[in-house]
């Protein structure tokens, strides 16, 4: 791929329009733990029916969030395999591949709304931010909420392993249903009326049992059992020769980070803490360092690769002219950081795929100083010299919420037409080229 390079905007991946993963909210499984990032399990069916998938192929998911393509591909009877930096994310990944009888639920949830009811001291009511210290204007969680939840949690301690965690995924997913702030795009706002609705210890547990009984709907109408998937907690970018044991994949469905300075691990900062996957701001920055770089909140390694193409050197280039216009001056830097990253995991993929193997990646392109970078473009540029074919590449739909002056900046250079995109990339394996 040169600086000539035009991409066909081709139809053949069929009659999906969108990414969005809305459709999950009531989806089997899908449902007990929504992911606003995540894209649409019918995404993941459309890929393993084009690449021809049979039962015993192995289909993964480099960057598996709250599970979509691990419990797509579990629900249709394929093995499966998950990967995923964020234990709270890899936690409700494989809650949701869990199985267990719906009356031993039953068992232990009188249990655990009498304890939640009599509510316990949360180790987290020291930090400011998740409730009311007496001096804060704002808190995640009112008091009765916060002791309500560590009271129901305590309660799970001598469970056995998947009711246990089921019951854990029921209880965070309360707790965040009745949290002071949402989350909205790459932060939580709190909502308008948070201090009106008075959340209380009886909110709680009603959305916990609502919840709980979501849980054990599914498991009785979509059992997975002789379930052969898993889901393991490693950094995407560290995937050695034999974290498949010996396997090859046919297919990887994944979104990477988009390159939009989220903190992924800031927006599930609560979950992360709840959970005690983390117990302290260490342990959080900590995980922040184990993450792609498409962010500036942590001092990450400093990028040294930068021959991603001329569509990334062109744009990047610009984007260094406008520096002083850019809200961190660590921009720069980690826009060549994240293509680093993404050429490692591909690089990856190339040693774990079968000689038939597909990827799909979905992912969005950005923009900063008013310069837009062609990330699907770059990609593409980057599967061909870490040795995949470019089969295609395929606009999903154009994205309109850019803050106000980004916007301004974006309009103006392109002549008022459409540009920021979420698209799909499918690249083939090259067997004579594969990586040794």
């Amino acid at each position: 791929m040169q600086s000539g390079l035009t991409i066909e905007y081709s139809n053949s991946v069929g009659e999906l329009n969108s990414t969005s993963a809305l459709d999950a909210l009531v989806l089997p499984r899908h449902r007990w733990y929504f992911i606003k990032e995540a894209f649409s399990p019918s995404l993941v069916s459309q890929a393993i029916r084009d690449s021809k998938c049979n039962k015993n192929d192995l289909i993964i998911d480099v960057f598996c969030g709250g599970g979509t393509v691990p419990v797509t591909a579990a629900l249709e009877g394929y093995s499966t395999v998950g990967f995923e930096v964020n234990p709270f994310l890899a936690f409700v990944a494989k809650t949701k591949l869990l199985q267990c009888n719906p009356k031993t639920i039953d068992k232990h949830l009188g249990i655990i709304a009498d304890q939640a009811l009599q509510g316990a001291i949360s180790p987290l009511e020291v930090y400011s931010t998740f409730t009311d210290p007496g001096k804060a204007k704002k808190w995640l969680f009112n008091k009765d909420v916060l002791r309500a939840f560590e009271g129901g949690w305590r309660a799970t301690v001598n469970q056995y392993g998947p009711v246990r965690d089921l019951l854990r995924l029921c209880l965070i997913g309360a707790a965040m249903d009745v949290c002071n702030a949402v989350k909205d795009g790459k932060c939580l706002r709190y909502r308008p009326d948070w201090e009106e609705r008075q959340f209380g210890k009886e909110d709680f547990i009603k959305a916990f049992k609502r919840r709980v009984e979501e849980v054990k709907q599914d498991l009785e109408q979509y059992p997975l059992r002789a379930l052969n998937a898993d889901i393991r907690l490693i950094d995407s970018r560290k995937l050695g020769s034999s974290v498949l044991q010996g396997k090859r994949f046919k297919l990887c469905v994944m979104s990477p980070p988009y390159l939009n300075s989220f903190d992924y691990t800031d927006i599930y900062r609560p979950e992360l803490f709840l959970g005690k996957f983390v117990k302290s701001q260490t342990d959080l920055q900590a995980l922040r360092l184990k993450t792609i770089r498409s962010h500036v909140q942590v001092d990450w390694a400093n990028p040294k690769q930068l021959d991603f193409g001329p569509l990334f050197t062109d744009s990047f280039l610009e984007i260094k002219k406008h520096a002083d216009t850019l809200w961190n001056r660590r921009i720069p830097s980690m826009i060549q950081a994240y293509f680093e990253d993404i050429k490692r995991v591909l690089v990856n993929l190339t040693r774990l795929a079968r000689e038939d193997a597909s990827v799909w990646i979905v992912v969005s392109t950005s923009a900063y100083a008013g310069v837009e970078i062609p990330v699907d473009l770059i990609i593409a540029n980057i599967g061909s010299q870490t040795g995949w074919l470019l089969r295609e590449l395929k606009v999903m739909h154009y994205l309109r919420r850019v803050p106000g002056q980004q916007w301004k900046q974006l309009y103006e250079r392109k002549n008022k037409r459409p540009h920021l995109r979420e698209s799909i990339i499918i690249f083939d394996a090259k067997p004579l080229a594969k990586t040794k």
